[in-house]
Parts: structure tokens; sequence; C-alpha cells
């Protein structure tokens, strides 16, 4: 058992939140969801296009809406983008309808994951590691609220999802 709401995955673009999702939904017997598959789906364009016709302001409001609507409906475990915890209002939604797990990862092996990824605008502005060590200095002390922090960087998804389960247990 564990507590009601959703399992919101929180984290820097790389730390795994779409690859652990899907197993940790299926080990819970409860829906995956992923804001961006729901932002894209509902746009009908890539990320990408909508930063490149909306800018960074559209996609966060796409973000929002996404976020809210997801709020809606029964417990899920539910990837978040990266930058969802710059605003508040989804902030105030994910802490109000579950449990936020933040995973945290070394920037390296974010680097390494991330290195020849195309499809993030905002981590195609210069240095990667230099964004992704400027992203986390903005965002720590938000992804820092979570009830659950665990280390993402040693462990595989499968094992990932094992000791989140075993955590979400031990909280009912």
């Amino acid at each position: 058992m564990r507590k009601p709401g959703h399992i919101w995955l929180l984290g820097l673009s790389g730390s795994g939140k779409s690859t652990l999702g899907p197993i940790l939904a299926s080990q819970l017997k409860i829906p995956f969801h992923d804001t961006d598959e729901i932002i894209i789906r509902s746009a009908q364009r890539s990320i990408p296009e909508i930063f490149s016709i909306e800018g960074e302001s559209g996609f966060r409001k796409r973000e929002a809406e996404a976020i809210r609507e997801m709020a809606k409906q029964q417990p899920a475990v539910v990837s978040s983008g990266a930058g969802a915890i710059l605003v508040a209002d989804n902030r105030h939604w994910m802490q109000k309808t579950g449990t936020r797990i933040y995973l945290q990862t070394p920037l390296e092996l974010l680097e390494r994951r991330l290195r020849d990824k195309q499809d993030r605008p905002l981590l195609a502005q210069g240095s990667l590691l230099s964004i992704l060590t400027d992203q986390l200095s903005e965002r720590e002390s938000w992804y820092q609220e979570s009830e659950i922090q665990i280390d993402a960087g040693d462990s595989s998804p499968a094992e990932l999802a094992q000791q989140i389960g075993e955590i979400l247990t031990a909280q009912t």
C-alpha cells in the first residue's frame, strides 16, 4: 500500500523520469503519464516546434495546463518536465495531489545521457554541463521539497522502482 494520490517524478532532464515511470506504474498497478507526451499530443507538434513557435512561455503554459488536468485524474505515476517545478501553480498541484519524488542524478551522468539528444531546446544553448549546473542551481531548492529524494545515479530503472515501491509501502 501507499498513500493515495499521484506519484510525481521530478528531476533534471536525463534523470530517468520517463524511463522509470512506466516501470514504477506497472509495479504499483496504476497508469503512467508523461507531461511532455501530453503536451505533444495536445499541440500536435514536437517540443522543439512548440518552443520555436510559442517560446518557453507558451510551452510552460501548456505544461501547467497538462499538470492541472493530470491532478484531476485518477492516481497515476506522472513524469513531469524538468522545468515544471519553476511554476508555483505546478508545485502547488503536485504537492496537493500526491507524492513528489526527486530523482537526484549526478550532473556528469546527465551530461552523458543528454549529449546527443536533439529534442531539448533549453539544453541546446551552450555548454551542456554549464546549462545543467545552472538549471540545478535554479531548481534544486524546489526539488528538495519533495517527500522522497532518491539517488538515481547508480541504480537501474528496475532497481529504482523497487526502492521507491519499498519507500512508499513503508510510508503507509
